[in-house]
């Protein structure tokens, strides 16, 4: 292991432990950021605080000139859902496939130390529109969703550590789904996105 010191993320009071391409936090195991996710973060934050929504893919266009190879992309969608676990982004649904995330007014504040109080609790001009009722996923949709997402970050690739690592997530193994189902469902998944892809 390599020397420890204090997690990226200004949020986050864990400890990092890791070598020089791969760091892992010890607040949540599943985080590791690579190299160039974790020396950015700060200019990730500042760019997620500027925009109204966004998804991984803006990120990667705008600040890297969309350079980022998988394992980097991979590596920046768990600093998103880590930032959203401590409530600092929003999730707003999917755009193009993608999760739309979006800096929620508590992690405005929590990322700039000098932000006024007043623009946390300033009250947000909501658009009148007629209420559309939101229809709630099922349980094999919102898995198939979890699914097609890690196909998508890998590029319609991956290796035995990443399957390992999917089956071992515990929001994915909540489904009770036997291996050969999820292999099955990816492999779908795969064909799906190469044809789209090559399209």
């Amino acid at each position: 292991m390599g020397r420890k010191r204090t997690c990226e993320l200004p949020f986050c009071k864990g400890v990092v432990e890791g070598t020089r391409n791969k760091r892992r936090c010890d607040n949540d195991r599943n985080i590791h950021l690579h190299q160039i996710i974790s020396k950015n973060v700060k200019k990730i934050m500042k760019y997620v605080e500027s925009c109204e929504d966004f998804t991984a893919n803006d990120v990667n266009r705008d600040l890297f000139k969309s350079k980022l190879d998988k394992n980097e992309k991979g590596s920046m969608y768990r600093l998103f859902q880590a930032m959203v676990r401590e409530a600092y982004l929003l999730e707003r649904g999917k755009r193009g496939g993608l999760k739309v995330y979006a800096c929620s007014p508590a992690g405005i504040a929590a990322g700039s130390e000098d932000a006024p109080v007043e623009a946390v609790i300033a009250p947000v001009p909501v658009p009148v529109s007629t209420p559309v009722p939101e229809r709630r996923l099922s349980p094999e949709e919102i898995l198939l969703g979890k699914l097609r997402e890690f196909v998508f970050l890998r590029s319609g690739q991956w290796n035995h550590d990443d399957w390992v690592w999917l089956l071992n997530r515990a929001d994915i193994r909540e489904y009770g789904l036997s291996e050969s189902d999820i292999g099955r469902i990816l492999e779908e998944e795969k064909a799906r996105y190469w044809l789209q892809r090559n399209s």
